[in-house]
């Protein structure tokens, strides 16, 4: 039988109908007695929760696919894209069913299938990404986007021309209310990207959060279509039972394989420590891992207190074996803190920059970096830019994932950097191992910015293999730094200059900061084929995917 409120007759106990009449405009009546004002003040405040949701859904959504895929440009402008075109599909469909007779009634079920959505995306999400290996890159990237992003993002678009149809408005100031509404959705997704942004992501996760949201944007929509008969609400609260009963067994899965030390999301991606059991000759061991991004930035055998051997460090480890004690390094980008603590058994004076204090944090209490290195919490380009100390070597390790900031390699920076250099000094930059083809563009691009400079420059490669290699540029104001500071072994590995083909390259400056955007496909190949070798080893021990 169908509820009272859904009766095509009208009754005088019809809270759906009750004072509606051809002139008016008048919905969600059964707010009375509730002044007019309040009643509009409630359909503005749902207005301000839903503009507040949809850029919380925008920043989780993409903080979800980060593990996986990274947060290159690529993966936001994917976000970015889905985002505008859930809206426009919202927007489309919202205006469309704006003068539907029972748009009060839709208006909350929007809203609750929106809070449905919203809590169930952490789920949705590490279900897609369990396939999303079977892709390629970038239909795997769309694919996730479109399923995670796309449905509660067209719901959300809907409910502003609702709200609009909603109020007690006159067609006479139908514009203002409805740039009001407009400026009010606005202003709750300016207040909620501050909020999930800097503070309730980065100390709660992507699980709670998103269970809050959808709570939060759902609850008030069930309650009021619950106090008027309509019993299917119960599914809100099914769903919310489901959500926390699935996070407790997820995390006793991983508990009982692995041992997470430290996970936080954040803007600047996801950083993760795990003690995690490996087999050596027959021995069970356990090396504790941070991960950024899913993507091993430092591994630590626990047992014999050894950082597991790397082409790279033992490049750069030689490399700062040819400095006297008492020189000083400038160290751009922290990471586990294996460079700054070999530096300092070479007697090295360390100075280490790093953005993320999540990472200062973890190299302090899980990796064992020492007071003795000085870190900085700030932007490397920032830092270079008010530097006055100088140094011997100064070192650009600057990864998040396998991105590289844009902003920090221009002309701009590097003539600044050579500014700091001491008399003889050295800099050395850690990149990608491309540098033929289209996919190395972004590499000979840096290396004809560093030309322009003036600067003496040498390029030397830790593989014979590109995909296998890091790309190690080395310059100085000088041609005897070299002599002086590079290990005959290490300039065995030189590539000729003439080698390098940079017709098509360009020089990066500060208005056209462009590195991220050469480096996309060698970004996207290296992380495909990363997480094609690593998918088993994830699956296998359980390291989860957010928290």
């Amino acid at each position: 039988m169908k509820p009272k409120y859904l009766s095509s007759e009208p009754e005088e106990n019809n809270v759906w109908k009750k004072n509606r009449n051809a002139s008016s405009i008048n919905n969600l009546d059964y707010l009375r007695p509730m002044q007019l004002s309040l009643h509009n003040r409630l359909i503005l405040g749902l207005s301000f929760l839903e503009g507040g949701s949809l850029m919380a859904t925008e920043l989780m959504s993409a903080r979800m696919l980060a593990p996986y895929f990274g947060s290159s440009l690529f993966v936001w402008a994917t976000v970015l894209a889905i985002t505008l075109g859930g809206l426009t599909i919202g927007y489309f469909l919202g205006g469309s069913i704006s003068h539907h007779e029972r748009r009060d009634k839709i208006l909350l079920l929007t809203l609750l299938y929106c809070g449905v959505l919203v809590m169930l995306m952490p789920f949705t999400a590490q279900w897609i990404l369990n396939f999303a290996h079977l892709l390629s890159f970038t239909d795997a990237v769309v694919t996730a986007g479109l399923i995670i992003i796309l449905p509660p993002v067209i719901g959300m678009g809907m409910v502003s021309p609702l709200v609009v149809a909603n109020l007690d408005i006159s067609a006479e100031t139908s514009g203002k209310r409805a740039g009001l509404v407009y400026a009010i959705s606005t202003t709750g997704g300016i207040v909620f990207t501050f909020l999930f942004g800097f503070i309730i992501i980065p100390r709660f996760g992507l699980i709670m959060p998103s269970i809050a949201t959808g709570f939060l944007l759902g609850a008030i929509p069930a309650f009021l279509l619950f106090k008027n008969g309509w019993k299917k609400p119960g599914v809100f609260v099914l769903v919310l039972i489901f959500t926390f009963g699935y996070q407790s067994w997820q995390k006793q899965i991983r508990n009982e394989v692995i041992d997470v030390l430290y996970q936080k999301e954040g803007i600047l991606g996801q950083v993760l420590v795990a003690d995690i059991p490996v087999m050596h000759n027959d021995t069970l061991q356990y090396e504790r891992t941070l991960f950024v991004n899913r993507i091993i930035q430092t591994s630590y055998n626990i047992k014999n207190k050894k950082y597991n051997d790397h082409a790279y460090f033992n490049v750069t480890g030689d490399v700062l074996s040819m400095f006297p004690h008492g020189s000083d390094l400038l160290l751009l980008g922290l990471g586990g803190g294996v460079l700054a603590q070999d530096a300092l058994s070479h007697g090295m004076n360390v100075d280490a920059v790093e953005l993320d204090e999540r990472i200062i944090e973890v190299a302090r209490t899980f990796f064992g970096l020492g007071e003795e290195v000085n870190v900085v919490q700030d932007d490397a380009r920032h830092y270079i830019n008010r530097a006055t100390k100088h140094y011997d070597l100064i070192i650009f390790d600057l990864f998040r994932g396998e991105e590289t900031p844009a902003h920090v390699f221009t002309a701009e920076s590097i003539s600044k950097t050579r500014d700091l250099l001491k008399p003889g000094g050295l800099v050395l930059i850690n990149s990608n191992g491309y540098y033929r083809n289209e996919i190395g563009k972004g590499n000979r691009s840096l290396y004809k910015t560093i030309r322009a400079m003036g600067m003496f420059t040498e390029l030397y490669t830790t593989d014979s293999t590109e995909e296998k290699s890091n790309m190690i540029y080395m310059f100085s104001n000088s041609m005897d730094a070299f002599e002086d500071r590079v290990p005959d072994y290490i300039r065995d590995r030189f590539i000729a200059a003439d080698s390098i083909d940079v017709q098509d390259a360009i020089i990066l400056t500060d208005r056209r900061p462009v590195l991220d955007y050469l480096n996309e496909d060698a970004t996207k190949v290296w992380r495909s084929g990363y997480l094609s070798y690593m998918q088993g080893f994830y699956k296998d021990k359980h390291i989860p995917l957010f928290n």
